[in-house]
């Protein structure tokens, strides 16, 4: 049976992933951010006024981004970036250098040798100084590199016309940009290696696995089969993985990525066995909390599951706890969440890490260990698998197990701003939107970083007489960073809401404007022919 997570994913923040993905802008560049700047930047402006020309200049952020090919006016807070549907400000604090359009205050240079530059008719461009010409030259170079690059995608925008690629170990589609599937393909082969080496197992079989990359949900969902609320699924028989990319919320992506991987990477160790559900489910869930560092090119592995821990913290203050005697065997929803803090406790309580590790691997692999067959798999009857666990982990009987477990969890903590967030925009995505808004209320109010907390906080404030908070919070994700096309959409949204004629043509607007940032996705165009 095909294995996915119960889950709807929307928003987070991209900086843990460090791409190099280029979101195409008509004539712009957008790369996630390693940090969200915080700036005095706003809710975009209405467009530049009927029959005001400018020319095109260009944009560097400090988090990697760039826009090109658009009107760029310098001002003392910072720029103004004149898109065909709006003007957004963006601060100084964003900022690296710029080629403005026209410029309401020169440049300051910082000391003597820059004032010589100047004066010899040079600009800084990219942390380079150049001749205009030179600069020119390189942003026409630039602009046609992303004019192609746009062209290519947009021939991809249909799964029929999606890239096949083959490594070592995998076989690999996708209609992704080629920057973003290179990322995702390293971050595959790093979470290969990093698996075998520690459970020191080589794959059995000579099939290789199959990833598919979609670019969007709708491609996903056509495409792969998945129904109702799974994001991500693994079919063990055709060995087909199945994953898309949220680009509103790559954490999330990543999670179910890791997740899913899991239960290939398992499949390719074990071979024709499976682990009961409520041990490989959480495992998956376990892998699913690990951290890319796409700098270092490593996984940072034994994360807190925020979401999960989220759930089961709200159950544990209503004295809702778990018994292990009911988790083993389990195959419930339950099983994911306290299966995942049960795994958890295990692999960070050192004087249970290798006897754990011992048992996962004979379950599978040990000669002398009753087995029964689930279909076309071998698995291990629950009767078998609670006397191997007592005796493998030191007990007698569950109930000193279970104590200790439980002391365990009352010392797991996510009172750190970010903890709140990544768990407040995951039950979000569960739909779990009670749980989900008192998490990101708290986030709001000590400090929230990431502007996609924000985001996700203003789409939970349904409620009659929540309306402007709904509103300050999706403009704050826009301050934070103002050159995210989700964020005019979600407004958008939020804005054509009222039925208001006026709202109407708003929405629109805020439609298109996303488009004009990002012309990629193109359910801005859609909202916006819709909205009309």
């Amino acid at each position: 049976m095909a294995k996915g997570i119960q889950m709807i994913g929307t928003s987070s923040s991209a900086n843990v992933l460090g791409w190099t993905l280029v979101l195409l802008g008509a004539a712009s560049i957008a790369m996630p951010t390693h940090a969200m700047a915080q700036g005095d930047a706003q809710a975009a402006e209405p467009a530049a006024t009927p029959g005001e020309s400018l020319e095109p200049g260009a944009l560097s952020l400090n988090d990697g981004r760039f826009v090109f090919g658009v009107p760029v006016v310098r001002t003392k807070e910072g720029a103004r970036i004149h898109y065909e549907h709006g003007i957004i400000t963006v601060p100084s604090s964003m900022i690296r250098d710029m080629l403005p359009s026209k410029s309401e205050v020169e440049y300051v240079p910082a000391n003597d040798k820059e004032k010589e530059l100047i004066a010899k008719g040079m600009v800084n461009f990219q942390g380079k100084w150049l001749t205009k010409d030179a600069a020119a030259r390189r942003m026409e170079k630039l602009q046609k590199e992303l004019t192609e690059r746009i062209d290519k995608q947009q021939e991809r925008k249909a799964w029929g016309a999606h890239i096949s690629v083959e490594t070592k170990d995998f076989k690999f589609e996708h209609n992704l940009p080629d920057e973003l599937f290179d990322n995702l393909k390293e971050l595959m082969e790093v979470y290969h290696k990093t698996f075998l080496k520690y459970w020191g197992k080589r794959p059995q079989g000579k099939v290789k696995p199959t990833i598919n990359f979609y670019a969007d949900h709708g491609d996903f969902s056509q495409i792969s089969g998945a129904s109702g609320g799974i994001v991500g699924w693994y079919h063990p028989v055709s060995k087909q993985l199945h994953v898309f990319w949220d680009r509103t919320d790559p954490d999330f992506t990543i999670d179910v990525l890791f997740h899913e991987a899991n239960h290939m990477l398992v499949d390719m160790i074990d071979g024709p066995f499976r682990y009961p559900h409520w041990i490989e489910e959480p495992m998956a869930e376990y892998y699913g909390a690990s951290k890319w560092d796409a700098e270092k090119k490593a996984m940072e592995i034994g994360r807190v599951q925020a979401g999960r821990f989220a759930e089961i913290l709200y159950e544990m203050q209503d004295d809702k706890w778990m018994k292990l005697e009911d988790l083993i065997g389990s195959s419930s929803y339950r099983s994911y969440t306290w299966g995942w803090s049960f795994v958890y406790f295990l692999m960070q309580t050192p004087k249970y890490e290798k006897k754990w590790k011992k048992l996962w691997l004979d379950l599978a692999h040990k000669r002398g260990i009753k087995r029964s067959y689930e279909g076309p798999f071998k698995t291990v009857e629950t009767e078998t698998i609670k006397e191997m666990l007592l005796k493998y982990l030191g007990h007698e009987v569950l109930e000193t197990l279970e104590r200790e477990w439980y002391d365990f969890l009352k010392n797991v903590k996510i009172d750190e701003v970010d903890g709140l967030e990544q768990a407040g925009r995951k039950l979000r995505t569960m739909g779990k939107h009670k749980e989900a808004k008192d998490m990101l209320s708290q986030a709001v109010e000590k400090g929230a970083q990431s502007p996609f907390t924000y985001a996700a906080y203003a789409q939970l404030l349904t409620k009659p007489g929540e309306r402007k908070r709904a509103f300050e919070m999706i403009d704050k994700a826009i301050q934070l960073d103002p050159l995210e096309a989700e964020f005019y959409y979600v407004k958008g949204k939020m804005t054509e809401a009222t039925g208001n004629e006026k709202d109407m043509l708003e929405a629109v607007r805020l439609y298109l404007l996303a488009h004009d940032i990002d012309p990629l996705p193109w359910k801005y165009v859609e909202a916006a022919e819709f909205a009309k």
